[in-house]
């Protein structure tokens, strides 16, 4: 580690924020840069570059003053640049995967009913209580993994499963009703 920064490590390590200040005013702009680098966008960038210094902070006890400072902070930021891109990909590729399955042809009555199936979506999403609907398009719109979405939370990972099962009871419950319904009006029909 270079010697200067050696005194400032251990005063980090033992809770001192003046040395956690200094250590933020050499370094913010570089991790924001390195950020950068990798071709975030400026608001990305700014973000990760906070999250970095908030996980030093937390993080400060476990400093070792004789391993490169610079190492570290560089290596904190691409651990979470690497977890941005890979929720962003899942979430990507969770949205292209829900739109291959209801996308409708050209054949108008598919059109029609995938209309009425993302009307009764919208509606059922509509009446679930605030945090269901919270998890469940965390879970089943951003492709969120149950951990994640209990992270971002502060719920419990069996909490997120609860809400995920009763939205999807409520879900089912809707298109049974539906179902039923359409059911209806053919019998009334056919008299």
């Amino acid at each position: 580690m270079v010697q200067h920064l050696k005194p400032l490590v251990c005063r980090l390590k033992n809770g001192d924020k003046r040395a956690f200040d200094e250590l933020y005013g050499l370094f913010h702009k570089k991790i924001y840069l390195f950020c950068l680098n990798y071709g975030l966008a400026i608001a990305d960038a700014e973000e990760i570059t906070q999250e970095v210094f908030v996980k030093l902070w937390l993080n400060r006890t476990s400093l070792d003053s004789e391993k490169s400072f610079n190492s570290y902070l560089y290596k904190i930021g691409k651990n979470i640049i690497i977890d941005e891109f890979k929720k962003k990909i899942k979430t990507k590729a969770t949205q292209e995967y829900q739109m291959s399955l209801i996308v409708p042809g050209n054949n108008v009555e598919e059109g029609m009913d995938y209309m009425d199936l993302k009307n009764l979506m919208d509606e059922t999403l509509l009446y679930l209580p605030e945090r269901r609907r919270e998890v469940f398009e965390l879970s089943r719109i951003q492709g969120l993994s149950h951990k994640e979405i209990a992270e971002e939370l502060g719920i419990s990972i069996k909490t997120v499963e609860n809400h995920l099962n009763l939205a999807l009871h409520d879900f089912r419950i809707a298109l049974q009703k539906t179902n039923a319904l359409c059911l209806a009006l053919i019998l009334v029909s056919a008299l």
